[in-house]
């Protein structure tokens, strides 16, 4: 049997500090560590293991023979030492291969950029680089306790413009605490001088539980809500003039450098995800798989021989067996949700959602959707294009701005 390609998220789930806006999975590691190359090493060797035992196993019972792309998240992936960099993605390249050509991805800290870093990225394949510079206004970062520092961030920012051959990406952010109209504007324009590739531009989210949001909805700070939407128009306008073009709600490149491995997402193809915390989806077979966030039991489950992936030629009673006691919790996608997923996860792209390809997957197009479509396109926020023998529906830049609400009414 021929196999498939799949995209491919690993998380590495470990940071030196946690910023206080951050609700992503992760855990302190290192943090009265002079260096990360102190030993042993701030990323036990024993989750890469995991992970690529994760991989074997995830490959072999779903018939991947390739990562279409590869995208290594956190937490910090720049924690890993050269040596634990080499295992990882040599280990994943055996396990299902990936070109040279293809889109893969590491995120970035500032403070771990360094030259020997890039060469050992390049090393390992990598091809994008992903650096969260978040903001270029020192108090702005101190008051989230960003690890990273402006100066951090410059000296980064100009070893990847110099140093790396690869595409490399940025994230900002809109309305962090202490960021002025004029500081925010001042970044974006020191951020832009260094060209990079592409630029993902996020607006701050208040993330319930998070110390930021504690912090805010107690009423020990003070927060301007309106000043953030403000902000992120700005920046958004900003790069469009700067020649970045609008992919997505919040991404933005110059031509031909979208990120690949997002569309996995947006289009709602299939995607692996490795690691602990690490989410995957299998809309084939309407499932999706969140891995446990116990890290010890991550590690102790894919240590233990009966599950570390070489079961290639079980049935399939016995690969049931096996994923009946992964530590994950398990989604049942049915097709009204999927539905809805096509929908919410499409518009967020400016090309929009295809009524062919949404036929194919579910059905007759929703009546419903095309009256508010054509509803929203007689205010100008919406748009119906007619191309390649189909109609592609669009929110248009402004419609964007209020995907929330559009996605209300289509429920």
């Amino acid at each position: 049997m021929i196999g498939r390609s799949v995209s491919l998220y690993v998380h590495i789930p470990f940071c030196i500090s946690k910023c206080t806006y951050c609700d992503f999975f992760s855990v302190p590691c290192g943090a009265k560590r002079v260096s990360r190359f102190e030993t042993p090493p701030l990323v036990p060797d024993e989750y890469i293991e995991a992970v690529l035992r994760e991989a074997a196993y995830v490959a072999r019972t779903r018939n991947i023979s390739a990562w279409k792309t590869v995208y290594v998240g956190g937490g910090t992936p720049s924690l890993l030492v050269p040596a634990q960099l080499h295992s990882l993605f040599f280990g994943l390249q055996k396990i299902a291969n990936y070109q040279k050509s293809d889109e893969v991805t590491v995120e970035v800290n500032p403070c771990d950029v360094t030259a020997e870093l890039l060469a050992a990225l390049e090393d390992c394949g990598v091809t994008r680089i992903s650096c969260g510079i978040q903001s270029l206004n020192e108090t702005a970062l101190l008051h989230v306790q960003r690890r990273s520092k402006r100066d951090d961030a410059l000296r980064a920012l100009e070893l990847l413009a110099t140093n790396w051959r690869g595409v490399f990406s940025c994230d900002m952010i809109s309305g962090l605490p202490e960021e002025t109209a004029a500081s925010f504007a001042a970044g974006l324009e020191t951020l832009v001088s260094f060209k990079p590739h592409h630029i993902s531009l996020y607006a701050l989210t208040l993330e319930k539980g998070t110390p930021l949001a504690n912090s805010i909805e107690s009423g020990m700070l003070l927060y301007d809500f309106d000043g953030v939407d403000d902000m992120w128009i700005f920046g958004r306008d900003f790069l469009l003039e700067h020649g970045y073009a609008q992919y997505e709600v919040s991404n933005f490149c110059m031509p031909g450098n979208e990120c690949v491995h997002n569309s996995a997402y947006w289009n709602l193809d299939d995607y692996c995800g490795c690691g602990a915390g690490a989410t995957g989806t299998f809309y084939d077979d309407g499932v999706r798989i969140a891995n446990t966030t116990d890290i010890a039991s991550y590690i102790s489950f894919w240590q233990s021989g009966a599950h570390c992936g070489e079961v290639c030629t079980a049935e399939k009673a016995v690969i049931a067996t096996l994923d009946a006691e992964f530590p994950v919790h398990r989604e049942r996608i049915d097709k009204k949700t999927a539905s809805f997923e096509f929908f919410m996860m499409g518009l967020r792209t400016l090309h929009g959602v295809c009524r062919k390809r949404y036929e194919a997957k579910f059905g007759t197009f929703p009546q419903k959707a095309e009256a508010l479509f054509r509803a929203w396109q007689k205010t100008g926020r919406a748009v119906i294009r007619k191309r390649e023998g189909t109609y592609w529906y669009a929110l248009t830049p402004s419609g964007l701005l209020f995907l929330n609400e559009f996605l209300a009414q289509l429920l």
